[in-house]
């Protein structure tokens, strides 16, 4: 459980309900050039396409749900064949493999692979957990 005192959310019916939020700018690639998280960090998955890894700054029972939003260029329509659709991976939080970690793991909406978000994108990021056994 964490140790940093947090306010409850109100109109949850889930004890412990813990919102952490994030903005990271991407640059070439799928490279991270900025970003401002706030209980995490995170970092491009070395060797793997469109993937980022997260890293909780302390333990919580459970995730309960992760929301990534993509902006895009101001004018310029979204690249095609690039990341659009978020999913999740590799979930260590809470449970037996608890280190604190899962994945966010960009895919292309036609075909379904794996692929980078286009570039200087920002990606918001908004994370839900469990910080009790109650």
């Amino acid at each position: 459980m964490a140790n940093t005192s947090f306010q409850p959310i109100a109109g949850s019916k889930t004890n412990g309900v813990i919102k952490l939020y994030g903005q990271v700018t991407l640059g070439n690639s799928g490279a991270i050039s900025s970003s401002s998280c706030d209980g995490f960090t995170i970092a491009k998955t070395a060797s793997k396409t469109g993937r980022y890894t997260v890293t909780l700054g302390q333990n919580y029972n459970k995730l309960l749900g992760c929301s990534v939003q993509i902006i895009g260029p101001d004018d310029a329509a979204f690249t095609d064949a690039k990341g659009v659709d978020p999913k999740l991976r590799d979930n260590d939080v809470g449970g037996g493999a608890n280190d604190g970690t899962f994945e966010i793991q960009f895919v292309d909406a036609d075909s379904g692979a794996d692929a980078e978000v286009q570039d200087s994108a920002v990606l918001l990021i908004e994370i839900t957990l469990k910080n009790s056994s109650v």
